[in-house]
């Protein structure tokens, strides 16, 4: 049976590398509810960083506390392009992103156009916001050099491997 395909909170990485640092700040561990209101962060707002995170590999959430995992401890270490290189490497990893990737090495020009990467996710994820979604996957692949998407073709790509 094919792995299920699991969606990714809709946060900017931005959020969960800040994130980071005020768990190292804070001794590698906290309380959410703390952090999201020292912060004066919207609680559900931090449930999504805190999840985007732990998919990543960079914290745990025991009990509504937020541990900073070895993870995210060596990537509060790297310089930027060493952290692109491990978020590339954790994307891979994960379900949604390793069947993007599958898709696009199989295509001509390793691209497609939006509007096929929508319906693939409405299909894959129909509980999911798939234009919420497909920004979000966006993102996260750009910031790796993973994917990439040229708004003027409205084609999404495989970024140089």
């Amino acid at each position: 049976m094919a792995e299920a395909i699991n969606p990714i909170p809709d946060c900017q990485l931005t959020w969960v590398f800040g994130l980071l640092e005020t768990l190292e700040d804070r001794g590698g561990r906290d309380d959410g509810y703390r952090i999201a209101r020292d912060l004066q962060f919207n609680f559900s707002d931090l449930l999504k960083v805190m999840k985007a995170a732990e998919i990543l590999g960079f914290v745990t959430t025991p009990q509504g506390d937020v541990v900073l995992e070895p993870l995210g401890k060596q990537f509060l270490e790297l310089d930027v392009n060493q952290r692109k290189l491990l978020v590339h490497e954790q994307l891979k990893k994960l379900s949604l992103f390793a069947y993007f990737v599958r898709l696009l090495r199989g295509q001509e020009g390793h691209s497609i156009i939006k509007e096929v990467a929508l319906e693939h996710l409405a299909i894959l994820l129909p509980n999911e916001r798939p234009q919420k979604l497909f920004n979000t996957i966006v993102n996260w692949g750009r910031y790796a050099e993973l994917f990439g998407y040229n708004k003027d073709e409205d084609r999404f790509y495989l970024d140089h491997e």
